[in-house]
């Protein structure tokens, strides 16, 4: 088979490799879609501890070979399955399997989804941890699933008031995502920064009420001058930049919110932050990571109901084998969301 390996900045190769086998108690997939991440982009460009392995984690493939004693799946059906955890820790026991200290390690380390074959482990399919898609959903269009199960562990960490004003930082996919969902919990003016403009411009057909250039307007300024002075009542940093993150505190408006969504490299995770602000302004500052199998289900039911449509975000299909080409599209901002199909 066909495979994307990660090997080191700014490199990834395609290469034949050994096909992919049945694991026992498990499942083998023929890869249909695999979507381009933010987490890949910044692994891609900063380089990251998964060098010389397949990477890939938004993928949709068809099962075509059931291990023995598995039940409940057949060749034939479309699957994507969450990162496997122990069940047993205390984050585990409280719900927050996200955070579980074994996660995406019990049963073994999966493949990614840049590859023509993918095998489902006895973990995942045992566990529960695998979702059926419903065969009517473009491939590429699921892709999104595990994105926007992602952006509502992160919604969720948030006292959603109607009403209230929200600056989102960076006008990806992800960004989006987190503006349509916000809309849905009754936000009123909706800010989005983003440093470039042709990502502003795919954003604006999404309906946030204003627009903001961070590289050419100030856009603590932009957002304190639509907020007549008060600051947002949310902000979430939905870009990989330190410097977005200490802005965010800084267009916070008094007894706000801050959604620390997309992480930093892990060659520069440092940032200088004003810490006063979050004293005297009473601010709130959270973090979120990744997501849970219910937040699987609940952006699965979203998709498939018509209420979060893909088709705007999913921009752009690549081939495997010009999956370069699927990282420079999304560098440029020329895309929102990039699919890859083997």
């Amino acid at each position: 088979m066909k495979a994307a390996f990660f090997e080191g900045p700014g490199k990834i190769v395609v290469r034949d490799t050994p096909d992919s086998v049945c694991p026992p108690g498990g499942l083998l997939t023929r890869v249909e879609a695999c979507a381009i991440c933010g987490s890949d982009l910044r692994s891609f460009e900063a380089g990251s501890k998964h060098q010389g392995q397949i990477i890939g984690h938004e993928t949709i493939a068809t099962v075509i070979e059931v291990g023995e004693g598995v039940e409940g799946f057949r060749v034939g059906d479309r699957v994507a399955d969450c990162p496997v955890t122990c069940e047993k820790c205390k984050y585990c026991e409280a719900g927050s399997n996200n955070l579980c200290l074994q996660r995406g390690r019990v049963g073994g380390r999966p493949q990614g989804g840049f590859a023509e074959l993918r095998p489902v482990l006895a973990s995942a399919v045992q566990g529960g941890f695998v979702v059926k898609i419903p065969g009517d959903i473009l491939p590429e269009h699921a892709t999104l699933i595990e994105p926007l199960a992602c952006v509502i562990n992160g919604q969720e960490k948030l006292d959603w008031r109607p009403g209230a004003s929200v600056a989102i930082i960076g006008a990806g996919p992800i960004g989006i995502l987190h503006l349509l969902l916000a809309k849905r919990q009754g936000a009123g003016k909706t800010i989005l920064v983003d440093l470039k403009d042709e990502r502003l411009d795919l954003a604006r057909k999404f309906g946030p009420e204003h627009l903001v250039n961070g590289g050419r307007q100030d856009p603590v300024d932009e957002v304190m001058r639509f907020t007549q002075g008060e600051g947002a009542d949310i902000v979430i940093v939905a870009c990989v930049s330190a410097t977005a993150q200490a802005q965010a505190l800084e267009m916070a408006g008094r007894m706000g919110q801050v959604l620390f969504f997309s992480g930093l490299p892990e060659t520069s995770p440092m940032v200088t932050l004003n810490t006063n602000l979050i004293h005297y302004h009473e601010l709130r500052v959270v973090g979120a990571r990744s997501s849970v199998k219910r937040q699987w289900d609940m952006a699965l039911e979203l998709i498939v109901s018509g209420q979060i449509e893909p088709r705007a975000i999913v921009t752009h299909t690549v081939s495997l084998e010009n999956i370069v080409e699927g990282f420079a599209l999304v560098r440029s901002g020329k895309a929102l969301k990039v699919a890859v199909k083997p």
